[in-house]
Order: structure tokens, then sequence, then C-alpha cells
């Protein structure tokens, strides 16, 4: 079981620094964009790759969850055996007969679609938008088998090299030929298109290395698996990309473009949330392998409570990393965005208007990683059926709260209701974990290491507001540095991490 566990975590160690490298990658393109294209385009850019995020399920159908579901591990060798390849060759199947019938209505009806999402000025776009879709569609299964497959590398690989495709594509296109919107979506129909040329040998080792025969029965359970996650996955979506087309409906393409440079800001959050879910995971299952909540050994009872001791603490290290994130992603950025970029600044001095939804943005995403702390104990009494109800919840409290506060604060109020959604999946995720296993986690610590970020921050912006660049910047600076001296002052340390502290700081390299 160890052993198993330790091939989990190497293999989430593989996805995680490829998706965060990939991810930090796509980021970049941000800034570009704010140089090289309107705000209203890169707000029709953003709409529409919501819309993009939405017809993924729908073309999946479930489909991809039922291959995970039918795969039989246990087939080994070059041969990946007769009903891995049929389970295959029935979920591509029924993804390429959904998407394949959509993507022709869209390539058939383009301006009836484009004037019916407001997009009258760029039809061309819901035609390649609808093509990126079923490309990423046609790479469901591939990519999922080989996950299953345990072949990390590979999938890590190929995911990298399609991304670094669509940056270099956004490059040649957008920087160098001007196309604009244009040439946002041709890079990403490229790189969709490449990653199914990338992805040939797998639909080659499945589908033409032995005969594979139609199994009604077969497609029909999986048929019936897949289609009930579709909703879940739904919910999921709602509670990301929601907001833009909401807002869609109350401000103008503009707005949506400063909305969705800003949002992307708040990547230094995410990226912190992202790299702690890849290695919490396997790492609270690791520890809780050990033992069953059924051993009655006063040994074991001894040991079972020191794990959950320390998976409790894990949170309050987690918020005060976010704590020192926050500070720096807020308080710094208005000077990040001022750096010489391709084009003139990091970001274009036109979305400079927008930066104040970045705090925001980035509470919620901590929000989402409190989420992820607390669903540990889901997982480890194995009750993730409880997970699409809260999902569900927060996605429609997400819509609720965006068609509430977008009219009278716009773009605000879209950041407000994000933050929103995700406090309210965070407490009913907490609310569960009471009921199924609570662990104690050291909340008067946690709320000291948030009340005195959040009072730094106050006086920081109170303090600097008017002045010069560099010395707001060295002043801010100092701010986030007074944070773990209060932390010390205030006693949120116990006396061994202030000693390990000590140790390390005289250790350190003079």
């Amino acid at each position: 079981m160890i052993a198993k566990l330790r091939s989990l975590a190497s293999d989430t160690v593989v996805y995680g620094v490829s998706t965060i490298l990939g991810r930090f990658l796509t980021f970049m393109l941000t800034p570009l964009y704010t140089n090289y294209v309107t705000k209203a385009e890169l707000g029709e850019t953003a709409y529409l790759y919501s819309l993009i995020a939405f017809v993924n399920v729908v073309y999946s159908c479930g489909f991809d969850s039922a291959f995970f579901k039918f795969f039989k591990s246990s087939e080994k060798g070059g041969d990946v055996g007769a009903h891995n390849r049929s389970v295959f060759a029935h979920a591509l199947m029924g993804i390429a007969v959904v998407s394949t019938t959509v993507t022709l209505f869209v390539c058939a009806f383009p301006s009836r679609i484009a004037s019916g999402l407001g997009l009258e000025s760029v039809g061309t776009m819901v035609v390649y938008a609808g093509l990126i879709a079923f490309f990423d569609a046609l790479v469901l299964v591939p990519f999922a088998a080989l996950r299953m497959e345990s072949r990390s590398k590979r999938f890590a690989v190929l995911k990298f090299s399609v991304i670094v495709l669509n940056v270099v594509a956004n490059l040649v296109l957008v920087v160098n030929l001007h196309l604009g919107i244009r040439g946002i979506f041709l890079a990403g129909l490229l790189s969709s298109f490449v990653a199914v040329l990338l992805l040939l040998p797998e639909f080659r080792r499945y589908l033409l290395m032995g005969k594979i025969v139609f199994d009604a029965s077969l497609f029909r359970e999986m048929w019936r698996f897949g289609l009930p996650t579709v909703p879940a996955a739904f919910s999921a979506m709602m509670l990301q990309v929601a907001d833009r087309p909401i807002l869609k409906l109350f401000v103008d393409n503009a707005a949506i473009g400063v909305y969705q440079a800003n949002y992307r800001l708040g990547i230094p959050m995410m990226l912190a949330v992202t790299v702690f879910e890849y290695a919490w995971k396997p790492f609270y299952l690791r520890e809780t392998s050990r033992f069953r909540l059924s051993d009655s050994p006063p040994a074991v009872r001894k040991q079972r409570r020191s794990t959950y001791a320390m998976l409790a603490r894990v949170l309050t290290y987690f918020t005060v990393v976010c704590g020192v994130v926050f500070l720096s992603g807020s308080l710094l950025i208005e000077y990040v965005v001022r750096m010489p970029f391709l084009g003139g600044r990091f970001v274009n001095p036109a979305y400079w208007s927008g930066l104040s939804i970045i705090p925001i943005i980035l509470g919620a995403y901590y929000f989402n990683g409190l989420y992820v702390n607390f669903a540990a104990s889901v997982y480890i009494r194995k009750r993730t059926g409880y997970l699409p109800a809260i999902t569900g919840t927060a996605a429609l409290a997400n819509v609720a709260l965006n068609f509430l506060l977008i009219p009278y604060y716009g773009i605000w109020g879209a950041a407000w209701a994000t933050l929103g959604a995700y406090m309210l999946s965070a407490v009913l995720m907490y609310r569960l974990t009471r009921r199924i296993y609570p662990l104690r986690y050291e909340w008067r610590r946690v709320f000291l290491s948030v009340s005195i970020c959040l009072i730094i921050f106050a006086l920081a912006v109170f303090t600097t507001s008017g002045m010069g660049l560099w010395g707001g910047l060295l002043a801010r600076c100092a701010w986030i540095l007074v944070y773990p001296f209060l932390l010390f002052a205030f006693g949120f340390f116990k006396s061994e991490e202030a000693a390990f502290l000590r140790t390390v700081s005289i250790s350190a390299p003079q």
C-alpha cells in the first residue's frame, strides 16, 4: 500500500510541475494580450473561452469519467488488452458522435449563433471556438489512458508541449502578424489540432492493434455511469467561469477585457493552492493508510490522534503561507504592472482601472484552498458522493450573486460573487467534515494570522497611497516583512516552532 502511495505521490509531482509551468506560460499571455489587442477583443476572447469550457462538458457527456471507471489497470504488457481497447473505443465513439454533431451545427450556422451570443462582429471566431472544443474533446480519452497506465511523464511532456506551441503561435500571430483576436483563436486551434496528432500513437495502440466489436451493453453501461457526472462537471465549471457570460449581459466587452486581465493577475494564490493540492492529497492518504478508524489498540489510537493533529495543523501553516502570498500579490501588483514588457508595460495602462479586484480574487483562491484542506476528511472516510452537492450549491450561489451584484457594481460585483461562492463552498465542506470526521483545527491561530494579514494590508494601502514609485514599493515591501514579526509578537508560534525557526535563521548562511 505504501509503495503504491509513493508511486502516486511521484506521479503527482510530475503532473504538478507540468501543470504549474503550463499555467505560468499561459498566464504570460495575459500581459501580452493587453498590449496587442483591444479591451473589447480581450473581453470577447474571455467570453468565448468561457463558453468553450461549458461546451467541453457537453462534448464529453461523461464518457471520459466512464473510461476511468471501466478501465482495468490489471491488464499489463505491451498489449493494452481486449477489454481496455473496447472501453477506449466505446468512450471515444460516444464523445466523437456528440462533438461531431454539435460542431457541424456550429459550422453550419455561425452567424446565427454569433448573433445569439451577442458576438456579431466576430462570427468567424465562433467556428474556431467550436473546432477548438472538438479537438480538445478528441484527446480526452487518450490523455485519460496515459493517466490510467501511470505514464505520467509522457502525459506531462505532451501537455506542456501543446502549451508551449500555443504560446509560440500567439507570439507569431498576435505580436508579429498583428492578427488580434483572430490570431488568438488560430493559435488555440493550431495547438488543439497538434495535440491530436501527438496522440496518434495512443489511438493506434488502442484502435488498430486488435479487432474491436461494438458492444451495445458496454456502451449503455458507460453512458449510464458517465451521464450523471455531467451536472457535477457543469457545477464545477460554473463556479470557475460563469461570471464572464453573466457579465456579458450587463457590461460591454471592454469591461470584460479589464476583468479578465486583472482576474488572471491573481495567479500567485492560484498557484499556491494548486501546488498545495497536488502535495496534500497523497500526503494525507499516505499518512492515514497505516491504520483504520476502527482500530482499537491504545498504541494505534495514540498514533491516529497524533496523525490527525498533524493534519489539522497543516491548515495553520497553509494560512500563514497564503498570508504572505496575499500581501505580496495585492500590495506589489500595481508596481509589477508598470514593468517593461513586449509592446509596452507588463499590463497596458488601459487595464489598470481593474487592479482593485485582485485582492478579492486572491481571497477567493484562499477559500478554495480551505475547501481543499477540509476535503481531506471526505476522502479519508470515502464519502466523495457529497462533493457534487457542495459544488453545485456553490455554483448556483455564484450565479445568483453575479446577477445580484453585477448590475450595481460591474466587474467588482463579479469579483465579490466569486469570493462569496468559494467562501460558501469552504463553509459547506467544513460543516460536512464536522459530521464525517472532525479534525481539531487550530482556529485561534488561523484567525490570528488572517487578522494580522488584513490589518497589515489596510495599513500598507493607507500609508503608501500618496508615495512615489520607489518610495511606495520599498514601504510596501517593508510592510510585508512586518507580517512574520507580528506573528511572533502576538504569540502565534508555539515554543517548538519558534525554536525551529531560530535554529534555521542561525544556521542560514550569512
